[in-house]
């Protein structure tokens, strides 16, 4: 699988047509640049061997980074290790990881870092060693790193708010969140995005805390069904990843209840709860994409080469009538590379 036409859908502002959304720079961080700015290296004399870090290795979302990661590295003559803790909990595993890979003399280092301030003193032993560093999806703060490159939580996040707002609420209702966890940078991000989001709907009013179920979908469904029985006019709930959002989607199928869910990201558990109308939004990153750029910017930085600090990363918004789309297939696809939409 090559990069897909969403790379090239990273334009400089949000556009929202026929549920369709694409973005350019960060709303977290500005200016940002687009994949566009990293040139395209060539294949390198020396073979380098690089350690992609991330989260945890219980998500499909992973190793979709995993997988671009793997194909430039393929393309390019170089090798990329693929390491994360179990659990996206193992903060000190993360840790561990990082510190190693230093130790070891990793020539580069991509990493999506749980926590924003915790990995910052491994990142920064990294760099002391002069070992560039790539972040991936979830940054460090301050960003220290070489190149960031990530989707725009807080955009995505509020540009899912407003279209569930406008086309599943109807101007009016309650809402409640199921959030992965509370000190990722995206943790953070997606359900202050969302609540921005929704602050102009004055008739929209959210239900309860925001709740959080540890990227653990049986947790999410606990959840979710107490959500559903204590907020008995509850209209819309928003998973803000696919872990958080597939227990919701669950709990109200199981209920039969005609309560909506909104998530982020997707496997193809989600793809199905989108074909029966149970998820009826999901915002979709470009976890592919990720991966295989941040191997194209160790290499530039490795050449010499400037890099932006930041890079944002397009999505798209996929809804129940766009489904069957060439875009909505290509946007699967970077999930799940061998993806066929039925018919």
């Amino acid at each position: 699988m090559k990069p897909n036409n969403l790379t090239l859908a990273a334009a400089g502002s949000v556009a929202l047509l026929a549920g369709v959304i694409i973005t350019g720079p960060c709303a977290e961080a500005a200016p940002a640049a687009t994949i566009a700015a990293l040139p395209i290296p060539a294949k390198p004399t020396k073979h380098y061997h690089f350690e992609l870090i991330t989260k945890s290795n219980a998500s499909p979302y992973w190793l979709a980074v995993r997988d671009g990661a793997d194909a430039a590295a393929k393309k390019f003559g170089v090798s990329v290790s693929f390491e994360a803790p179990a659990s996206g909990l193992d903060l000190a595993g993360q840790i561990g990881m990082v510190n190693n890979a230093v130790t070891a003399g990793t020539d580069g280092l991509i990493l999506a870092a749980q926590n924003p301030q915790a990995l910052l003193k491994p990142v920064k032993s990294a760099l002391a060693h002069h070992i560039p560093v790539v972040t991936v999806d979830s940054g460090l703060s301050p960003n220290i790193a070489d190149c960031f490159l990530a989707t725009s939580n807080i955009g995505a996040a509020a540009a899912l708010a407003k279209y569930t707002a406008q086309h599943l609420m109807h101007g009016k209702g309650q809402y409640a969140i199921v959030d992965f966890n509370h000190t990722a940078s995206t943790g953070i991000a997606r359900p202050k995005g969302f609540m921005l989001g929704m602050k102009s709907f004055t008739a929209i009013k959210r239900m309860g805390p925001i709740e959080y179920s540890q990227n653990d979908v049986s947790t999410g469904l606990r959840i979710a069904t107490t959500m559903l029985t204590q907020y008995p006019k509850l209209a819309v709930i928003f998973g803000a990843n696919d872990r958080a959002a597939l227990g919701p989607a669950e709990a109200v199928q199981r209920a039969h209840s005609k309560v909506r869910v909104v998530g982020f990201d997707a496997d193809l558990g989600e793809i199905a709860y989108v074909k029966s109308g149970v998820i009826q939004a999901s915002i979709l990153q470009s976890p592919y994409d990720m991966g295989y750029y941040a191997v194209v910017a160790l290499l530039d930085k490795i050449a010499g080469k400037t890099l932006p600090k930041r890079i944002a990363t397009p999505y798209f918004l996929l809804t129940p009538k766009n489904l069957a789309t060439s875009k909505a297939t290509a946007a699967i696809r970077q999930y799940a590379p061998t993806y066929q939409p039925a018919g």
